[in-house]
């Protein structure tokens, strides 16, 4: 209450009581949370690094990150910054902003060229530097480099598709618990192939999976690249619940449409890629880029004919639907320099398709049927690689 235009004793002690109280967590908020206050960056042939300078701590349980295509999210609580942006001269990420969503919550968008391979950790404050969180981007799985093959064997890998939290295609559709699973069909088929692979002494098979676990898309592609594979063959189930009369086996290889893309994909490490044949290594540059993809295509070509032949003399020949060009981004089909090939084995949404694979005697023969194409590709393959070794020994020789 206000006397003669000026307040109370007791009402000037409860306002600076009040205020007191409604400070005292401003300043505690402002002392806890830390604040992001700068983007900095460098970038090289092998990362491209992110750092952002904060005003304290960053604790690890408090970020939270979510790769969606080409776009990294970080989410970071607890913490606090203004708007900021920053495009780099990298070639690996365009560009980098930070949001503030709240006085609490921060949400980083990183935006890459193309998918890579990232990871996040924290540098302490020290000698008079701030506490920094730091964010490294690397080339992906196409940064391998393959040694020349001095000996006969061949290297085939084989990607069962899906697994752990991903079932793929369900039987009945958008059921809670499911009947079938794509992901159980794939890894039985797959296994199956391996078994009968490893008959072949001059062969070496290597899974992406062999059990129920989920494994990325990067990262079944960067296995086939370790493994400096000769051969790359996925094995799925299909489901057009639209076209329920739909069935057989397909037989799909990156469209050229999609190795354009590639090309692009690859300029971005193609100082540290190597492309190898049984007699000789080389550097892939740019001007030999082309000529990689086309490759590529070509052998991914002839690796489907060889599977297709050899289905359609183990299955019954109406039920193989042929080769058809993949014209959605699968990271595993178009990787310069490596012959791939997605196996759709049959229709889940499909009755006699869906009876069909989880039978154990036509998950065999389906099996059979694809070994058999692998292992004729690779007989292929050695009668070239000979006539090309003998060519080259020649020139030696007549020089």
């Amino acid at each position: 209450m206000k006397e003669n235009g000026f307040l109370s004793r007791r009402d000037f002690l409860k306002l600076l009581t009040l205020g007191n109280a409604i400070s005292i967590p401003l300043e505690a908020e402002a002392h806890i949370y830390p604040i992001i206050k700068r983007i900095r960056y460098s970038s090289t042939s092998e990362r491209t690094r992110i750092v952002f300078d904060c005003s304290g701590k960053v604790e690890k349980n408090w970020i939270k990150t979510h790769l969606r295509g080409n776009v990294l999210w970080i989410t970071v609580r607890n913490t606090r910054t203004n708007y900021m942006k920053r495009k780099l001269k990298s070639n690996l990420v365009k560009e980098v902003k930070v949001y503030p969503i709240n006085r609490r919550l921060v949400r980083i968008k990183v935006t890459m060229k193309e998918p890579h391979k990232f990871k996040i950790f924290a540098l302490k404050a020290h000698c008079g530097r701030p506490f920094r969180l730091v964010v490294d981007v690397f080339p992906d799985f196409l940064t391998t480099s393959c040694p020349v093959k001095h000996y006969p064997k061949r290297i085939v890998v084989i990607d069962p598709g899906h697994g752990g939290k991903d079932p793929g295609a369900i039987w009945p559709i958008h059921s809670s618990h499911p009947i079938i699973k794509e992901k159980n069909i794939t890894l039985a088929i797959s296994l199956r192939v391996r078994r009968i692979l490893k008959q072949y002494p001059n062969i070496k098979v290597v899974m992406t999976r062999t059990r129920d676990v989920y494994v990325p898309l990067l990262k079944r592609a960067e296995i086939a690249a370790k493994a400096c594979a000769d051969a790359f063959v996925s094995i799925h189930a299909d489901s057009m619940p639209k076209y329920p009369n739909w069935n057989g086996v397909t037989v799909f290889k990156a469209s050229p449409r999609l190795f354009a893309k590639a090309e692009s994909m690859a300029k971005v490490v193609a100082k540290k890629v190597k492309l190898c044949n049984d007699v000789m290594c080389w550097s892939i540059s740019p001007l030999l880029l082309n000529m990689s993809t086309t490759v590529t295509f070509v052998e991914s070509s002839r690796l489907a004919e060889s599977i297709v032949n050899s289905l359609k003399a183990h299955v019954n020949d109406d039920l193989v639907n042929g080769i058809r060009d993949m014209h959605r981004n699968i990271v595993v089909l178009k990787t310069p320099g490596r012959p791939a090939v997605l196996i759709e084995t049959g229709f889940i949404t499909n009755p006699l398709d869906r009876k069909r694979l989880v039978q154990s005697w036509y998950q065999e023969k389906l099996a059979r049927g694809i070994a058999k194409g692998i292992v004729n590709y690779f007989h292929s393959m050695e009668k070239v690689a000979y006539k090309f070794s003998s060519e080259v020994d020649y020139t030696l020789e007549d020089s």
